[in-house]
């Protein structure tokens, strides 16, 4: 019987991907992954999928991270073996702790030279096993439908339990050739249809003073957000929306209500007997001291192989789906709620210049549009907008700046509505460079970097390390000052670039049509 060359096992692999509706894969070049890279560029110029190329690996698979985040269908990052493959942890934990279906697919040597002293060679089987939510070793000499049968396996679960897995892929020279056995004829799958749900957990009788505070959802997921919009309104309850929750227009959030429950006694007045908590949430310490010091807190997860988003071991009880329950309506609960924050509003003291800059990106782009915003400062200076603005979404598993450029470029090529526009720091941009370092000939979406740079990490001057008992070190180990001219950086990425000094000059540059990647610099003090 003829063994499956390994021109025959990249092709079964890229095969079983396009089959199992996977559509987007992002690749890094090597020789020992060359099985996969030849079958997906071919498959890609028969427009069987889209393919990006990068030459750094922790960029793709960032790129793959930012296109799942937005479609919510598996998207596959390959590699070569040996330290290519370690390149991949940064987004691999992301993936976990965000729900992200990701597909890891590492090149290997073949079992025979494991543990040798081989070139390039390293222990790659199970590697990822602490944050994938699945691995598979493949044999190298499989049977018949063996390889397209596991794979098939992997997108599947992927799919369903919502984070990544990792397929480790051994090849034998010759690594190039004509594939020589027709790939096995399978079933059809489709991994990313919806999993069944429990049926909703009847609460009963709940309070009247209750709070929705909801975290990060998933930009794909309107049924979740629908649902849980009516069953505020319906309860009278008052929504804390956190800017990745696709619900900051909701008819019961309170506007800007992230600023409002950082006032303590603001707070204290508006203390609820219970707090429904749904998806990741914490980005105000405000917000963590509510749901602290409320009577009762019940949290959702709707992610089902993410950690519970129960931040302070505060959750009486963690559900997989939003409850029902009867509530007899106080209509002056949510007023209450309303006058405290137009109050506190107009109390406010002018917004900070990183605030300015989220509220010009918020007020300037639609609900079609996407707001891929980066951790830190820019999230939470996002979260204090209010009102009709653009869908958001954010790299909320590990919070880390890790990535951040490839992701929204990853998020604005899969992004179907309308513009894309991002906003980061200086150092998120710096952390991430290799992500502008794109082949010529490689697609561009049409990208608006927006960056906000105070040289250096702005938000320890917000934190206990900003205290004049560190004045002698704070600005070598946590400001950090880069003294970077970014628009030459940037220049050098052949990005154009443009510098807007105030608000006004950024509203008229975000108004102009893009064509490709584009940066606009916004100096702001720390």
């Amino acid at each position: 019987m003829n063994r499956p060359s390994a021109a025959d096992l990249g092709s079964e692999i890229i095969a079983t991907l396009i089959r199992s509706g996977v559509t987007q894969v992002v690749l890094s070049p090597g020789a020992r992954s060359a099985p996969l890279s030849v079958a997906a560029a071919r498959a890609a110029a028969r427009q069987e999928l889209q393919l990006q190329v990068r030459v750094d690996e922790r960029s793709a698979a960032f790129t793959a991270v930012g296109v799942a985040r937005v479609t919510g269908i598996p998207a596959a990052v390959m590699c070569t073996s040996g330290t290519a493959t370690a390149n991949f942890l940064p987004a691999v934990v992301e993936a976990r702790y965000s729900g992200v279906p990701l597909v890891v697919i590492t090149a290997d040597r073949p079992p025979e030279l494991r543990g040798s002293g081989a070139s390039q060679t390293i222990d790659q089987v199970g590697m990822f096993d602490q944050y994938v939510v699945g691995s598979w070793d493949l044999p190298v000499e499989p049977e018949p439908g063996e390889i397209a049968g596991q794979v098939e396996v992997a997108l599947a679960l992927a799919a369903r339990a919502r984070g990544p897995v990792h397929i480790n892929a051994p090849f034998r020279p010759p690594l190039v050739g004509e594939t020589t056995l027709p790939v096995p004829e399978l079933a059809p799958s489709h991994p990313n249809g919806p999993a069944a749900l429990p049926e909703p957990l009847d609460l009963g009788q709940l309070p009247a003073n209750g709070v929705f505070v909801v975290g990060d959802l998933d930009v794909w997921d309107e049924q979740s957000r629908r649902e849980i919009e009516k069953r505020a309104a319906d309860w009278g309850w008052p929504i804390i929306a956190e800017a990745t929750s696709g619900l900051m227009a909701a008819t019961t959030t309170i506007p800007a209500g992230n600023v409002l429950v950082d006032d303590r006694q603001q707070r204290a007045l508006l203390r609820p007997d219970l707090v429904i908590s749904i998806g990741p949430f914490g980005l105000h310490r405000g917000l963590l001291a509510l749901v602290d010091e409320a009577e009762r807190h019940i949290a959702v997860q709707l992610r089902p192989r993410t950690d519970p988003p129960d931040p302070l071991r505060t959750a009486e009880r963690v559900l997989s789906r939003l409850p029902t329950g009867q509530v007899a309506v106080d209509p002056d609960w949510l007023q209450r709620w309303h006058n405290a924050a137009t109050t506190k509003l107009q109390l406010t003291e002018p917004q900070a210049e990183l605030a300015k800059v989220a509220h010009t990106i918020w007020q300037e782009l639609s609900a079609q549009d996407l707001l891929v915003v980066a951790p830190s400062m820019s999230i939470r200076a996002v979260s204090a907008c209010s009102g009709p603005g653009p869908q958001v979404v954010a790299n909320r598993g590990a919070n880390g700046i890790d990535g951040f450029v490839s992701t929204a470029w990853g998020a604005a090529s899969a992004w179907t509505g309308g513009r894309t526009v991002a906003l980061l720091g200086d150092l998120a941009l710096l952390h991430d460079q290799n992500g502008l370092l794109v082949p010529d000939a490689e697609p561009r979406p049409d990208l608006t970097l927006v960056i906000a740079d105070n040289n250096g990490g702005g938000i320890f001057g917000q934190l206990e390390m900003a205290a004049s008992d560190y004045d002698d070190v704070f600005e070598r180990v946590f400001g950090t000052a880069h003294d970077r001219d970014l628009a030459e950086v940037l220049r050098g990425a052949r990005v154009p670039t443009v510098v807007a000094a105030r608000p006004s000059e950024l509203a008229q540059q975000l108004q102009e049509a893009v064509s490709g990647i584009r940066a606009i610099i916004v100096p702001v003090s720390r």
